[in-house]
């Protein structure tokens, strides 16, 4: 949960990036999916008003709810973290390899 945790973020800019504005409900559905468990309610909505905050999303009403899009500096975001996960995915196969290989 702590790697999920600290990608949460960057999942996040990712789901709204391959499909489209989303309400808060949506995104929580759509992590819960990609994970497999359940997630706090709360700790969505912390994430996404720190996102916010962060000029990494924007937000806009439709239909009375809250959606949720991309800003530019969103866009930035994720293309600077999926440079740094190609660079980490390496070191992880290495790991997950030799722990393999050794058990």
């Amino acid at each position: 949960m702590m790697v999920f945790r600290g990608l949460l973020q960057v999942i996040i800019a990712y789901i709204i990036y391959r499909y489209g504005d989303m309400y808060g409900y949506e995104i929580k559905r759509k992590l819960e999916e990609i994970h497999g468990k359940k997630l706090p309610h709360g700790l969505i909505y912390i994430t996404l008003k720190r996102m916010v905050n962060s000029d990494i999303l924007e937000i806009y009403e439709k239909d009375g709810k809250k959606y949720y899009k991309l800003s530019e500096g969103g866009k930035e975001f994720l293309d600077n973290h999926v440079k740094v996960l190609q660079k980490v995915r390496g070191i992880i196969d290495e790991i997950v390899n030799y722990m393999n290989s050794t058990h």
